[in-house]
């Protein structure tokens, strides 16, 4: 399809600058043949010429605005094709990332469960290996849960989601996920700084979807022990919401591109992160929901800065 819109716009630039020539040489022919006629004419010949003159140099500059007119058209009509052919080539090559990275974060954590199961059932186990087998159960779980969650909001969010906005308390919600990140993750280094406590008018599940989703993109992207630090800040007419890692961090070219649905830097086939590539699609959804904005940006010591500003209750 690509390329027979190509063939069809090239034929017609060809077609347009054929009939330009033609026209050209047609008003050059007519503009011979008048100043011809007057010459062999009686009349104020000069006056005569000057007005074929003036009619021939007309048609010349209306028959090249045209064309250009056209010609510019085409190209832009080109552009746009190309543009919405490498869009669809990256929606496409996103869903492929997409499937393949469901099939193995749906797989994993069940094979894992079924096989610890199985191990629990058919052997005698001391019970402290027990207890380590139970919590191992509980992560994969875990894990599971969170990727339906995940799942469920994109689809959600797609459908017109309901949002239910009340009253909230920012930093208690920060906390809270803090102190759930801080149990799931021990080996996390995180630090929140408090400023006033903010109100926002807000869906409160969404609000904590933000975060956890945030938090955890940090540890996930982390290739040593992670360090987030969060921080509140007042602003004129917004809460301003720091999030800090010491992440691999996120290239210019990209920071654009990872709030898209299904998108995940590098290859799905050898990536080692875990992932669907809905967790930033997600969050950048509900913070427009709640106009707000999010940002990123480098961190000087090494990572990436979250940026988001949620409105204040007027």
């Amino acid at each position: 399809m690509k390329f027979l819109s190509y063939g069809v716009m090239c034929y017609m630039l060809l077609a347009l600058i054929w009939w330009t020539v033609l026209l050209s040489k047609n008003n050059e022919t007519i503009y011979t043949k008048n100043i011809e006629i007057v010459e062999m004419s009686q009349t104020d010949q000069a006056e005569q010429i000057e007005i074929i003159t003036k009619q021939y140099y007309r048609n010349k500059y209306m028959i090249l605005g045209e064309g250009m007119v056209f010609g510019i058209s085409l190209i832009i009509g080109m552009w746009f094709i190309q543009k919405a052919y490498n869009k669809e080539i990256q929606n496409t090559q996103n869903q492929k990332n997409f499937l393949l990275s469901i099939t193995h974060e749906l797989k994993s954590p069940i094979a894992a469960i079924n096989l610890t199961t199985e191990t629990l059932m058919k052997r005698k186990i001391l019970e402290e290996k027990k207890n380590e087998l139970y919590e191992s159960i509980l992560t994969e779980s875990n894990r599971l849960e969170k990727l339906i969650n995940n799942l469920l909001m994109a689809t959600k969010i797609e459908t017109g989601y309901a949002y239910n906005f009340e009253t909230c308390h920012l930093n208690t919600i920060i906390s809270n996920c803090v102190a759930r990140i801080n149990n799931n993750y021990p080996e996390t280094s995180i630090t929140f700084k408090e400023d006033a406590n903010p109100l926002i008018m807000a869906d409160y599940e969404s609000i904590v979807s933000i975060f956890t989703n945030l938090f955890e993109n940090s540890i996930k992207y982390s290739d040593q022990e992670p360090v987030i630090s969060i921080s509140t800040q007042e602003m004129a007419k917004d809460w301003c919401i720091k999030v800090a890692d010491n992440s691999i961090g996120i290239s210019d070219k990209e920071k654009a591109l990872v709030f898209d649905k299904f998108y995940r830097t590098g290859n799905e086939e050898t990536r080692k992160t875990k992932g669907t590539g809905l967790g930033l699609y997600i969050v950048n959804k509900i913070v427009k929901a709640h106009r707000g904005t999010i940002q990123i940006s480098d961190n000087p010591k090494g990572g990436a800065i979250f940026t988001v500003t949620l409105p204040k209750i007027n």
